[in-house]
């Protein structure tokens, strides 16, 4: 079906329904829909002109208009199809005040018919005059009035009781036939319209005593006027415009606006019903019945498209149980009959909102049944009439049970429209949860039934351990625990335990522990395996809740394993190799350790990983060029903890030293000294530290032997070293005493921070000076 285009009042009873759940969470789709298709009935004319019912004689009437021979008519469900014969173009149809003739305006053969509608005979025909092609006919106040005329010249004729036939009764001019309309139900009421360009130009009359009294005229905006009714009570008129729809009710005293109508005129088509209901809609592919006051409407039908409801396509019955509608193509042919049953009664939705899902097994939970419709309430209605019924079904009621006392909350615009019902209760511990609302309709409100299932998830209860952080090895200890539930619980599933140790990485089952009513656990055990054990506990859910886990992890005691590391000096030359031992002590099943050298400034290798030999030992050679502070450690096992223990060793620099250009060499005692001429005016001392370090600094110091002892004489302290290692240190030989014995040496001292090796210091080179010049 293609959607119809909807009025106002459509997107009000939208609005409803959204504000309705806007609070709370929905927890069951959509309902009935809002849009109906009504049954399709093919007739067989070409064309469509009118349409009346006859209730009391179980007919429809329908009229062809030009190029047609006869009225079709058929029984009240449009089927039995049978003809008038001898109505040539039959156009505008109405009934007789007592229903005993159906009156048929012939346009071409300037005349009206009369036809029983006992036995479907002519019984009369009346002639208007040559030329006159009466069209639209309605009965007022005993008479019958017709609109005559052609293009450009029109008027209002009279038949009277007698068959006497009357033209010019209205004594305004028209510029065409006018369209007639008057109430559902024999009144004085009259009034005649006609298209004037842009308006419609429409006159309310009087009509009594046989004469026919103005009431108003004027223009009304309605640019494409098509068809338009006066109201059950004789006080308004209904004019249907696309172009320029309203909700306008306009008077029928004075013409002038008096109010609206529940929903937008805009149908090519409109009807009123003895009881006051008009059809029509605010839409292009259908048709809407609603009341004349108030807001909404009962029920929108829709129309496959490309057929369309056909001008003066609405027909009531007497009772209003039924809405008849013909519909036709885009060129006015292949006229269908549309019936729809019981029109005056809305449609309602039922919608189910729940504060809180999904519930968790126990929980309480408050649930509202809403309406939506697309019909307002009454002036001084604040609930929709009728009884609503909610029961409650689970495992417990699977035939359900009622639930006492739902409460009323009256409507509350624009929160609640139609006011709603609440009832709380219970989710229950097992199983589904639903709840069906009965609404008993009342007034113009249909019944409604709906089911909703309101979600019990599967909790997840809280687990809660305790025990203790640290134990001994070998010592019992226990680890207890408690299953949470914030609301009432069933006593179901199991709780495993699985322990994982240092001997057992993967984990280990332990078996299962039995859970008390309270939610309430406990595991004993007594560690072999020093080190992290870790206790995991499973609970399964059992049939009612979700799986929950918790850890608990306790330290054991493990005893410090006997562990040394030693080399086999403090100090080393660059260049020379040390001898590290790690020696281990008593374990009990992993005797690996692994020596580390971490030299000054640089990151810690790994020297050798291996098991220590039967004396406990694990030796490597290792060649230092700096500092170096070598570990050993050991990575523990299930009774003894992890050890790690360090020793440093030092390395100690080269110092090379050598006195420049000495001319020979003598003895004095076992000691040899360079011999030096003053003709040669200085005497240098180079010395080379190898390896030196930048920002380490050299000092240099001369002594002279006298008196039997020596005594420093000249020094030079921390200098820096050449970017080679080497440095020089000169002193003029005329500042020393000829013939007396000296001694030098050179002292290196690495930096103050981040030394990379140890000082070191030169032995003493020994020298003489002698007078004059070498021979």
């Amino acid at each position: 079906m293609k959607s119809a285009r909807c009025s106002p009042s459509v997107a009000a009873s939208v609005a409803g329904a959204l504000l309705l759940g806007a609070t709370a969470v929905t927890v069951a789709g959509p309902g009935a829909g809002d849009s109906y298709a009504a049954s399709g009935t093919a007739l067989p004319i070409a064309h469509f002109a009118h349409l009346v019912v006859d209730a009391p004689h179980g007919h429809l009437y329908i009229s062809g208009g030009a190029g047609t021979d006869g009225i079709l008519v058929t029984d009240l469900d449009g089927g039995h199809p049978t003809t008038i014969g001898g109505e040539p173009g039959a156009t505008g149809l109405a009934l007789s005040a007592d229903g005993s003739a159906l009156y048929a305006a012939l346009p071409d053969e300037d005349a009206i018919a009369a036809i029983s509608t006992a036995d479907l005979t002519e019984s009369a025909r009346y002639r208007t005059g040559a030329g006159s092609h009466p069209d639209s006919l309605a009965v007022a106040g005993g008479i019958l009035w017709f609109g005559y005329g052609t293009a450009g010249a029109g008027g209002i004729g009279s038949v009277d009781a007698a068959g006497t036939v009357n033209l010019g009764r209205d004594p305004g001019s028209w510029p065409a036939p006018p369209a007639l309309a008057t109430t559902p139900t024999p009144s004085g009421v009259l009034a005649a319209a006609v298209q004037t360009g842009d308006t419609a130009a429409v006159v309310t009359y009087s009509a009594a005593d046989g004469a026919l009294t103005r009431q108003a005229a004027r223009p009304l905006p309605v640019p494409d006027l098509t068809d338009f009714a006066v109201t059950a009570d004789g006080q308004h008129l209904a004019v249907s415009s696309w172009l320029r729809a309203s909700s306008n009710r306009y008077r029928v005293s004075d013409l002038t606006v008096d109010g609206q109508f529940a929903t937008p005129v805009a149908a090519r088509a409109v009807a009123v019903a003895p009881d006051g209901t008009l059809a029509g809609c605010g839409c292009s592919y259908g048709f809407e019945a609603f009341p004349e006051a108030g807001e909404g409407y009962y029920h929108l039908y829709e129309i496959d498209s490309p057929m369309r409801l056909a001008a003066h396509g609405l027909a009531w019955a007497p009772d209003g149980s039924r809405l008849y509608a013909v519909d036709v193509d885009a060129s006015g042919g292949t006229p269908t009959l549309q019936i729809a049953r019981d029109p005056e009664t809305a449609w309602v939705h039922l919608s189910g909102t729940s504060t809180t899902t999904p519930l968790a097994p126990g929980e309480t939970y408050a649930f509202r049944a809403g309406f939506d419709a697309p019909l307002a309430l009454g002036a001084g209605e604040s609930m929709l009439p009728g009884t609503v019924r909610i029961t409650r079904y689970d495992d417990a009621d699977p035939d359900g049970v009622p639930v006492p006392d739902p409460t009323a909350t009256p409507a509350r615009p624009p929160v609640d429209f139609f006011g709603s019902y609440q009832v709380s209760g219970t989710a229950p511990l097992t199983g589904a949860l639903s709840l069906r609302v009965d609404y008993s309709g009342g007034g113009h409100y249909g019944p409604a039934g709906q089911a909703f299932d309101v979600p019990v998830a599967k909790y997840a209860p809280t687990m809660a351990l305790t025990g203790p952080d640290t134990s001994g090895r070998a010592t019992p200890l226990t680890v207890t625990g408690r299953l949470g539930w914030p609301h009432a619980h069933v006593r179901t599933g199991a709780v495993q335990v699985t322990k994982t140790d240092l001997a057992h990485p993967s984990g280990y089952s332990l078996g299962t522990v039995p859970v008390a009513a309270a939610g309430t656990f406990a595991l004993h055990d007594t560690p072999g395996t020093g080190g992290a054990n870790t206790y995991s506990f499973a609970y399964d859910g059992g049939t009612s809740y979700l799986p929950v886990t918790a850890a608990r992890t306790v330290q054991v005691s493990r005893a410090t394993p006997g562990l040394t590391v030693t080399t086999d000096a403090k100090s080393y030359r660059s260049g020379a190799t040390a001898k590290v031992t790690a020696h281990l002590g008593t374990t009990y099943d992993s005797r690996v350790v692994t020596l580390y050298a971490q030299p000054a400034g640089r990151s810690r290798t790994t020297l050798k990983t291996g098991k220590v030999d039967t004396h406990g030992n694990l030796v490597v050679s290792y060649k230092p060029t700096r500092n170096t502070v070598f570990s050993a450690a050991f990575a523990g096992d299930y009774r003894y903890a992890p050890r790690t223990v360090t020793t440093t060793a030092t390395l100690t620099p080269t110092v090379r030293t050598r006195l420049q250009y000495p001319v020979r060499t003598t003895r004095v005692g076992s000691t040899t000294y360079q011999v030096f001429y003053r003709s040669e005016v200085t005497m240098g001392f180079n010395l080379q530290v190898t390896p030196r370090q930048a920002g380490g600094c050299t000092s240099v110091y001369v002594e002279h032997y006298a008196s039997g002892a020596w005594h420093q004489v000249a020094s030079q302290q921390c200098v820096p070293l050449y970017s080679d290692g080497w440095y020089g240190y000169d002193r003029a030989l005329k500042l020393f005493t000829s013939n007396d014995r000296y001694r030098v040496r050179g002292l290196y001292a690495p930096p103050a921070k981040g030394a990379q090796t140890g000082a070191a210091r030169s032995g003493w080179t020994y020298f003489t000076v002698r007078p004059g010049t070498p021979e």
